[in-house]
């Protein structure tokens, strides 16, 4: 569904209130890059699609994820303990009306005993998306202790890896084409679901957007000292973008992607880097991978 700026903005200042998933059963908020040691549990209502009530579960909120960085998750458990299992990867709430299982994978822990058994799953995220947040659904037919983690940097394992034990444990969703994932459902979070960080988030913008060859309004949210998401609406294109920002003093950076929506072949990757000059003005200059040594300049002013 397509969404204008000021309905994400909305969105984003009810977010750093904090959301009412936070208390449902089964929920972990998961803020890239880290992990959390769970236990699937029961009396979690989801939709019977994703499986029957007696099962159990944990659902991982996972965010900030955006376009241009390539995602490991790692699944780790004890094996040997003949738990069949599923994990599930959805865009959107499973627990709302409005969601989308990109893929499901079912198998089990065997009986073979191997402490410490990995899964890894590699992904990335599809530039047309407009949202930064990715559900994954675990589900177990009984209690079940794990740890799930997902990174930014990848460890470089392909789906030709093998572990320790010489099995194969790595599911690449890019190679088998379920991703890049087109997050359209899940809203966006800036800031987590708990405790307050003790960073005030700032909003930065609307901005006029400017740049040699488009413009459009770009709206931004720096929710710590280092990081920060942005909105981009690219006129005349009804193109709407999300990226993630890095901050470095004044000095503010980020990537867009143009490709097929803009009438290319192939994609191109634009990596901005500006100066904040005051909360009215961000100036700066940009490269393509299609001509990385040129810069050309941009603008955002109010």
């Amino acid at each position: 569904m397509k969404r204008t700026l000021f309905v994400f903005l909305a969105c984003f200042v009810c977010l750093c209130i904090g959301s009412p998933a936070a208390a449902r059963t089964g929920f972990h908020d998961l803020q890239v890059p880290s992990a959390l040691d769970v236990t699937t549990v029961t009396g979690v209502k989801l939709p019977s699609f994703f499986g029957a009530p007696d099962q159990h579960y944990a659902i991982f909120k996972i965010w900030p994820v955006v376009h241009g960085k390539r995602y490991e998750a790692t699944l780790t458990f004890d094996a040997g303990t003949d738990i069949g299992y599923a994990t599930s990867w959805v865009d959107g709430d499973p627990w709302g009306k409005d969601f989308w299982s990109f893929v499901g994978i079912g198998t089990g822990t065997g009986t073979r005993v191997l402490k410490g058994k990995e899964e890894k799953f590699l992904f990335s995220i599809d530039p047309g998306s407009t949202s930064n947040v990715l559900y994954v659904l675990v589900r177990s037919h009984r209690p079940w202790n794990i740890r799930f983690g997902v990174t930014d940097s990848p460890s470089g394992v392909t789906n030709q890896s093998q572990d320790k034990w010489t099995y194969y444990y790595v599911k690449d969703f890019d190679a088998d084409r379920n991703a890049p994932f087109l997050l359209k459902r899940g809203g966006v979070m800036t800031a987590a679901a708990g405790p307050a960080s003790g960073f005030q988030s700032r909003i930065l913008g609307p901005f006029s957007f400017l740049t040699n060859t488009m413009r459009g309004t770009l709206k931004i949210v720096q929710f710590s000292e280092s990081q920060g998401v942005a909105w981009l609406s690219v006129e005349g294109t009804g193109v709407e973008e999300i990226m993630a920002v890095e901050f470095k003093g004044g000095e503010i950076r980020f990537t867009r992607t143009v490709d097929c929506r803009f009438g290319l072949t192939r994609a191109i990757t634009q990596s901005f880097t500006g100066n904040i000059l005051s909360d009215s003005a961000i100036e700066g200059g940009y490269s393509g991978s299609d001509q990385p040594s040129t810069i050309l300049p941009w603008q955002a002013q109010k």
